[in-house]
């Protein structure tokens, strides 16, 4: 009886080594069994292959000639662990080294093997996993990421992204350095913006918000003051849209731009009042001209009538309001005094012959 159950304990482990045996040479991921200095007492051809060895060569080594570098104390970390009993599973992400020195990326997951009697451990029985294509496609939308990023900062630009699933809004750097803060401590809550915005504009922002949130407008757009981490009030236009709805018009996704437009607004402001005060100074002359006793008659460049005062008004018999815009001509000419002629307004010819009228009357 004895005998019979050792026979059928035989069998079940010799049929768990064979399927074990299958699985790993039958693996499209790479396996290896590791002893704790680090030999490659085993590999699976999917593991071989993935480093371009044959399955002898790669045997013939140890897992620290195999990894970069620049990684191996990663490796040697988990092996101490493993070594002292703090572990008893691992995964990380290193880079392997190709037989012809190029390094792949590969994620590593496994466990240790230990003696069933004493816990000592044995081996290690690794999984490993070709990530290289994934870190290469890491590595181009991140520098993608960051030509995006160096040109929306050459234009004064930021970038928000509202995603409701992620539970608030995201702020790109530019974004938050333009207002003072460090990356990522203006994450979270979506309506923190708001707050921060100057308390005169803040209605008329919240209600373009609104407005679009309700799908009442295509785009959100909105010119306004935020207040900058020091204290001072900065211009900025922020425009943005709603890029994805749920099945009831509800927003779950919006991306914006935030540009810093300061100097244009300080730009505006001068310009408002230097065309105040221009304003001012012209009502000042009208007034003057208005009130001075001899006749005046403005003309632009063309010779249309743009201004006549009360005096040129009362000599001409035609009132400022029908004479705007008219040509000279049709207002007031001068008058030889004593030929009785007309006198044309155009001017003569610098250099003419021939003697200019004794006297006529002067238009201004």
């Amino acid at each position: 009886m004895f005998a019979r159950v050792i026979r059928k304990d035989r069998r079940q482990i010799a049929e768990s080594e064979q399927r074990f045996r299958r699985a790993m040479e039958d693996s499209s991921i790479g396996v290896a069994i590791v002893g704790l200095d680090g030999r490659i007492l085993e590999a699976n051809p999917a593991f071989a292959a993935m480093l371009d060895y044959r399955r002898d060569e790669i045997e013939a080594l140890t897992f620290f000639q195999l990894t970069h570098a620049d990684d191996l104390e990663i490796g040697r970390e988990t092996m101490e662990d493993l070594k002292a009993g703090k572990i008893d599973s691992f995964h990380f992400e290193k880079r392997y080294l190709k037989k012809d020195g190029t390094p792949v990326w590969a994620r590593l997951a496994g466990s240790v093997i230990r003696d069933g009697n004493s816990g000592r451990p044995l081996y290690l029985v690794s999984q490993i996993e070709d990530i290289d294509a994934r870190k290469q496609a890491e590595a181009r939308i991140a520098e993608a990421e960051t030509r995006w990023n160096f040109a929306l900062a050459g234009a004064g630009q930021g970038v928000w992204d509202f995603d409701k699933r992620r539970g608030g809004t995201n702020y790109s750097s530019t974004w938050v350095k333009m207002l003072g803060y460090a990356d990522g401590e203006l994450d979270g809550d979506p309506d923190h913006w708001l707050a921060m915005i100057h308390p005169d504009d803040r209605e008329a922002v919240a209600e373009a918000d609104r407005a679009h949130l309700e799908g009442r407008t295509p785009f959100f757009e909105a010119e306004f003051r935020m207040r900058h981490k020091d204290g001072r009030w900065l211009w900025f236009l922020d425009r943005g849209k709603a890029i994805e709805r749920d099945e009831e018009g509800r927003l779950i996704r919006a991306i914006g731009s935030l540009t810093d437009i300061t100097r244009r607004k300080q730009a505006e402001e001068r310009l408002a009042v230097s065309a105040a005060m221009l304003a001012d100074e012209k009502e000042r002359l009208k007034v003057t001209l208005q009130s001075i006793g001899d006749a005046v008659i403005c003309t632009d460049a063309a010779n249309r009538v743009t201004f006549m005062n009360p005096v040129a008004e009362k000599l001409t018999g035609v009132s400022c309001n029908d004479a705007l815009g008219k040509t000279l001509g049709h207002v007031y000419w001068a008058v030889d005094e004593e030929t009785g002629h007309r006198i044309g307004v155009a001017r003569p010819a610098i250099g003419g012959q021939g003697s200019a009228p004794r006297r006529r009357h002067d238009h201004r």
